[in-house]
């Protein structure tokens, strides 16, 4: 078994003291300095009344320091609360009363918002009090601290709770022990590459699991890590990998594609570029195949994991550049301490290739259970083999290889005219037409109360020069849509837009898009009967 990551930061500290560990616009911190303020911080949070499994909230922007301050929330032995703060504050209000936090780390301005729905026990702290530890941990030279508490006792205690990102409903937090975490590290390393020499770049937000794969990883490591600012700008994410000689990071969701839209892509050589981490949605094969060229030998890993089974579960390695190719990746195999298991609609084993059933996922990455809620908890798991699993809810088939290949959703799968459909099939072909960056099918309704499919369309920047006109792409992806797949799987309605609406996590948020669609095709509908005299 490896060794905790508040070991490894540690031995890092005594190695290289002044190796930058982690940095952002505004600040570079050496791994001496990092395990000094981690040691600080937690002297301090246990100073105002935090203790062994309280909650720590930070509710802030991505930056360098509040990627050290998790370090010191794990060595206080308290419980890691990552929240959006661009999050309505109805679901603020929720989650803050829900989990009762001891201590929240915000930004001056959230410091009012923030302290309207803290209960009078809770202390409040800002960056700038975080900034003031980090001077005086980075003031002389490293000398170890004595440890606030073993990295060994941590193990069997919870390390963070993440709230599942959803457009409505009642946020769920999910409960990860430290454990989770060094045996997911220890199977990541057998597929990332991150090494001590390693240069690595984070774009993903602080409230979404990736930050364990993307920022702790790579400390864990002994690598150096550039936490990009909260500007979502291609040209300057692109830069950052660029200027900064990255050999890995990691993009998610539509993030892999939006970089690629930088206007030195593609002519800005990336000698350095070793690999790209990507997942949380299909990607796109198009994406995949140009990162593939952005340098020599570069490689690209799917992964692919729920929040509730510690961060990723199984991952793919893709190498080969496949220039006309248009199937969607598989999501791979199960990671070292991961086993996973197909599961029929009438509780049966699935061992053939290419049938499909329910995702369980299993071993010591999942969750100890969602906070305060033991019937749901319950319901999402299961014992197979003696196993305890979680039920993903995701259908997936054997590949001929034994590579698992996502299909979608369960409760996704829509019915059309009596037919079952995977809008991934479909979305397959709509991303294979040239011009198309990306595309999501979803299930809408007809003035007329008919379920129908819709699709939202992205072009990428040569389908957006004037090409061709916004009617003409329509025709050619719909007669490619009619030319691959029976006429009931092809959507009723089809649109182009500049962006999706998105969750905090960076997906599309696809409840938001089928209503858009919706009104979209109402609309369009309307003025075609009014065109005619009706």
């Amino acid at each position: 078994m490896r060794q905790h990551l508040l070991e490894d930061i540690r031995s890092h500290a005594l190695a290289k003291p002044n190796q930058f560990a982690v940095c952002d616009s505004e600040v570079s911190i050496n791994y001496g300095a990092l395990d000094r303020f981690s040691t600080s911080l937690a002297m301090h949070l246990q100073a105002i009344g935090c203790k062994t499994g309280s909650r720590v909230v930070v509710v802030a922007n991505r930056r360098a320091i509040m990627v050290a301050a998790i370090l010191g929330t794990f060595k206080a032995g308290c419980i890691h609360v990552p929240l959006d703060p661009r999050m309505p504050a109805a679901r603020l209000q929720y989650i803050l009363n829900d989990i009762a936090p001891a201590a929240v780390i915000t930004e001056e301005d959230l410091r009012e918002t923030v302290g309207a729905y803290l209960s009078p026990q809770a202390s409040l702290l800002l960056k700038e009090d975080l900034e003031r530890i980090l001077q005086v941990s980075a003031a002389t030279d490293y000398v170890p601290a004595p440890d606030v508490s073993s990295p060994g006792w941590l193990l069997d205690l919870p390390a963070y709770c993440i709230y599942t990102s959803g457009s409505t409903g009642r946020p769920k937090g999910v409960l990860i022990d430290h454990r989770s975490i060094v045996d997911f590290f220890e199977g990541t390393e057998e597929v990332y590459d991150v090494r001590a020499e390693s240069v690595c770049a984070s774009f993903s937000p602080l409230h979404f699991d990736v930050f364990l794969m993307d920022m702790l990883f790579p400390l864990a490591q002994g690598a150096r890590l550039h936490v990009h600012d909260d500007i979502v700008v291609p040209d300057l994410l692109f830069q950052t990998i660029a200027t900064n000689n990255v050999t890995h990071f990691s993009a998610w969701g539509l993030m892999l594609g939006l970089i690629a839209q930088a206007s030195e892509f593609g002519t800005t050589p990336l000698p350095h570029l070793q690999t790209v981490l990507t997942g949380t949605d299909i990607p796109n094969v198009d994406t995949v195949q140009r990162w593939l060229r952005a340098g020599t030998g570069v490689k690209v890993i799917n992964a692919y994991g729920p929040t509730e089974v510690t961060c990723a579960s199984t991952a793919y390695t893709i190498r080969n550049l496949e220039p006309g190719r248009q199937e969607l990746y598989p999501i791979g195999s199960p990671l070292k301490h991961v086993h996973t298991f197909l599961v029929g609609s009438e509780g049966e084993r699935i061992t053939q290739r290419n049938v499909p059933g329910e995702l369980y996922i299993g071993g010591t990455q999942v969750m100890r259970g969602y906070w305060n809620l033991a019937a749901e908890t319950e319901a999402a798991v299961r014992y197979l083999d003696g196993i305890r699993c979680y039920r993903s809810g995701d259908v997936c088939i054997y590949q001929e290889d034994g590579s698992l290949f996502y299909l979608g959703r369960r409760d996704n799968e829509v019915n059309i005219g009596g037919y079952r459909v995977h809008p991934n099939e479909v979305r397959r072909v709509i991303n294979s037409v040239p011009n198309v960056h990306d595309s999501e099918v979803v299930l809408v309704e007809s003035k007329y109360q008919e379920k129908v499919l819709a699709a939202g369309i992205l072009l990428d920047e040569s389908g957006k020069v004037g090409a061709l006109d916004v009617d003409q792409q329509i025709i050619r992806i719909r007669a490619r849509l009619l030319d691959e797949l029976p006429s009931y799987m092809v959507p009723r309605y089809l649109a182009i837009f500049d962006d999706f609406p998105k969750l905090s996590s960076g997906k599309a948020d696809r409840k938001a898009l089928a209503s858009i669609l919706t009104v979209r095709m109402t609309n369009e509908a309307e003025e075609v009967m009014t065109a005619h005299g009706h």
